[in-house]
């Protein structure tokens, strides 16, 4: 490969604006962006000037016939996340592609299968792993601190946090609401940690309540997930929702483990991000740094001392930096991918069987899948 990996997005939304261009643009030295595509020649044309990108496009394939990057970014609405994906693939194009890949767990194996046809690597945005609270967490469970794992809890509440910019809220664009864009990575986080154990069932249950029937609710950009990069956006309408905005459930793993869940961008309750392990050694309350276990005859809370000298840790997304760097290493030194088609694989499984599970009211279980 070239000394510098030419480097293409695909749509120049918010998440190309504030975490991919950026990401990359962080590794100049390594990677040159040569091109963006959007269909909208608005938001392409001004994320190349904004960016210093030396060519915009509305006809994806132009782009990649023309400019024949290295790497490409896939950070399309949802539905369109495998079309573009095998389109990149096919023009033989290795992909970062925004999370989750596809709507199903069928589609996303399709994928994973053609890109190792194409001898080419594809890897899910699934940045979240890349948090410090989550790394701590995964190196105690790596040590034997927590022990056998049994019990895990996740919930990541949105009081009033829709996305009102793009089509986060159309089925039709999205494929889901709350658990496409903020539970598909807390579960990747979550499994990561406790060694990717594998999915055996689902029950889950979805609602979508107050969306539809509040119109003048005042929320922010940064409560519904944008910090920044929103430009150029497309208005808002309530009508148009019809996506969940609550999703719950629990879930059985592999080994007799199991786990509870539950996430919103609307709800009539307290924002909350919370994620708690518990393994027979102890337990440990990731966003709390907390330990809970015994000594002696003692029951013990123990908070470990945990200095983030993160120097990205001011950058709203910097997990995406990280990845991005991990990409790059990957494709110019063979290092070890950070996230492996089979943990996002099991992901999928999961996202898949929740709305299964959610549309028809019954448990569904993995093996449904083979």
């Amino acid at each position: 490969m070239a000394d510098k990996i030419r480097v293409a997005v695909i749509s120049a939304g918010m998440i190309a604006n504030a975490a991919h261009i950026p990401a990359y643009r962080h590794l100049a030295d390594r990677v040159e962006l040569v091109a963006v595509s959007d269909t909208n020649p608005v938001s392409a044309q001004q994320t190349a000037e904004r960016h210093g990108i030396p060519n915009w496009y509305t006809d994806t394939e132009q782009m990649l016939r023309e400019q024949k990057p290295d790497l490409v970014s896939v950070c399309t609405p949802n539905r369109f996340h495998k079309e573009n994906t095998m389109l990149a693939l096919s023009y033989g194009c290795n992909v970062a592609c925004e999370k989750p890949l596809a709507l199903t767990y069928a589609d996303t194996k399709e994928m994973f299968d053609y890109a190792g046809k194409q001898g080419k690597m594809l890897i899910a945005c699934q940045t979240l792993r890349y948090d410090r609270q989550f790394s701590v967490a995964r190196e105690f469970y790596d040590n034997g601190e927590l022990g056998r794992i049994y019990y895990s809890e996740f919930s990541c509440i949105r009081r009033r946090g829709i996305p009102k910019w793009g089509t986060f809220h159309k089925k039709e664009m999205n494929g889901g609401g709350a658990l496409c864009d903020l539970g598909v990575h807390l579960l990747d986080a979550i499994l990561w940690i406790q060694g990717c154990p594998k999915f055996e069932s689902i029950t889950g249950a979805s609602s979508a309540c107050l969306a539809r029937k509040e119109k003048d609710i005042i929320t922010s950009l940064a409560e519904s997930g944008a910090p920044s990069g929103v430009f150029n956006a497309r208005p808002y309408a309530p009508e148009e929702f019809n996506v969940e905005e609550f999703a719950a459930g629990s879930i059985r793993l592999e080994g007799g483990q199991f786990m509870n869940f539950k996430t919103s961008w609307a709800v009539n309750l307290p924002p909350e991000f919370r994620m708690n392990i518990c393994g027979d050694k102890a337990g440990y309350l990731v966003a709390d740094n907390k330990i809970l276990s015994t000594m002696g005859r003692y029951q013990v809370d123990i908070e470990p001392k945990i200095f983030d000298e993160d120097p990205l840790k001011d950058e709203p997304f910097s997990g995406h930096f990280y990845l991005m760097e991990n990409i790059v290493d990957h494709l110019q030194h063979d290092a070890e991918l950070f996230i492996k088609p089979e943990e996002t694989l099991n992901v999928a499984k999961i996202i898949d069987a929740f709305y299964i599970s959610a549309a028809e009211g019954r448990e569904v279980k993995a093996s449904e899948f083979d």
